[in-house]
């Protein structure tokens, strides 16, 4: 066994430690911080609108932190500072008097919280491309973190209440800052003096344009699946455990693409893959607003979170990593994320929370298929293979 190879070996578990506690949170977060918001006094218009603060800041401050660290370095550094200070501000929000206050916090932790997904992207990006490596199987430790706790969380809450959510979050948050010490700062990009790579000119690629517009309209759709679904659930009648487990079995297919995701690609090329998780996730909500009350049908739309999502996430990568290579990976995963995420996913939830209140929760998610479907024909027009 080589050096090179024995390094990477002994990498790649602290990289997943990071996603595994990262993603952990976010199991904690997404399919309860709804019903927590309205145990605190939340309209959905209120939290559609918090959710769209949240999303507007995912869309600026991805873009300062990768501009900060593509110039001066010390993207690790960053990173542990980041989590910290979101665990710190995060854990003001149980004595948070009002909605006003709760959402101005949530405010605050989201300059840190949105820092760090997209810099940890593009570290380990940067090490399992010098030192060997397969993104997947390293990501794919997030997607069990995930289970863990959406598992557990759903039985707990159903005996202790909602209300104990943001301590429960807290520990896995932790969890999270304290695996950013064990990763090492990535090897350092070197350039020609002559060379000035420029996120403009990678940006007025019209391939670059087309992946972006096809993710900001997927992870559009998703807004009402991150922020209603579990209240769409509950309106259905099904117990917290019940949902935790329909949660679970999404990213428990996710988990399934990640393992194969890089033969899936090369197998069937970029665009063909891009092509299916769209079209999955198109069907994918028509069903869950057609058919919520038929756990058969229901199961299998979660099921399709394997494409819609894993096969969907993996092949955004492999596109970004190829249009903002070298110097500016930084930069290009913050833009992927500000575009996808945070603009989309801003746009969306403000438009979920209105839908909700004007017209019904079933027309939330038929309107999540209708703009899945305009990315879909976007990216069947315009991407190409790479």
């Amino acid at each position: 066994m080589s050096a090179l190879t024995a390094g990477a070996m002994r990498l790649q578990p602290r990289l997943a430690s990071f996603y595994l506690f990262y993603y952990a949170t976010v199991g904690a977060f997404m399919p309860y911080w709804s019903p927590y918001l309205a145990a605190r006094g939340f309209s959905p218009v209120q939290m559609g609108i918090a959710y769209a603060l949240m999303g507007l800041m995912r869309t600026v401050v991805p873009l300062a932190w990768g501009w900060y660290t593509d110039h001066y370095g010390g993207r690790m550094k960053l990173i542990r500072i980041a989590s910290l200070a979101a665990l710190t501000l995060f854990l003001i929000i149980p004595f948070m008097p009002s909605v006003l206050w709760i959402g101005a916090v949530m405010m605050g932790y989201t300059v840190f919280w949105h820092a760090l997904l997209p810099q940890f992207e593009a570290v380990t990006l940067s090490h399992l491309s010098a030192r060997g490596g397969d993104y997947s199987r390293v990501r794919l430790w997030g997607s069990v973190g995930f289970i863990i706790t959406v598992l557990g969380l759903g039985v707990l809450l159903d005996r202790t209440g909602i209300l104990w959510l943001p301590w429960l979050v807290g520990i896995f948050w932790l969890g999270m800052a304290l695996s950013t010490w064990t990763v090492p700062e990535p090897p350092p990009i070197h350039l020609d003096q002559t060379e000035r790579p420029s996120i403009w000119t990678a940006l007025k690629n019209p391939v670059a344009l087309a992946l972006l517009f096809a993710c900001f309209c997927s992870q559009l759709s998703y807004a009402p699946y991150y922020n209603f679904f579990t209240l769409f659930l509950e309106r259905h009648n099904y117990a917290h455990s019940y949902i935790g487990l329909l949660w679970a079995l999404g990213v428990v297919a996710e988990i399934g693409m990640f393992m194969v995701a890089a033969r899936f690609i090369g197998n069937l090329g970029a665009r063909k893959v891009m092509l299916i998780a769209l079209a999955a996730t198109v069907l994918r909500w028509a069903a869950t607003a057609g058919a919520v009350d038929s756990i058969g049908v229901l199961l299998i739309a979660q099921m399709a979170h394997a494409l819609s999502f894993g096969a969907y996430h993996a092949v955004a990568m492999h596109y970004v990593q190829r249009l903002f290579p070298g110097a500016l990976q930084g930069r290009g995963q913050a833009v992927y994320n500000a575009v996808a995420y945070g603009a989309g996913g801003s746009i969306g939830s403000i438009a979920s929370g209105y839908l909700w209140e004007g017209l019904s929760p079933e027309a939330v998610f038929y309107s999540a298929a209708v703009v899945a479907l305009f990315g879909f024909w976007v990216a069947y027009r315009k991407l190409p293979d790479l």
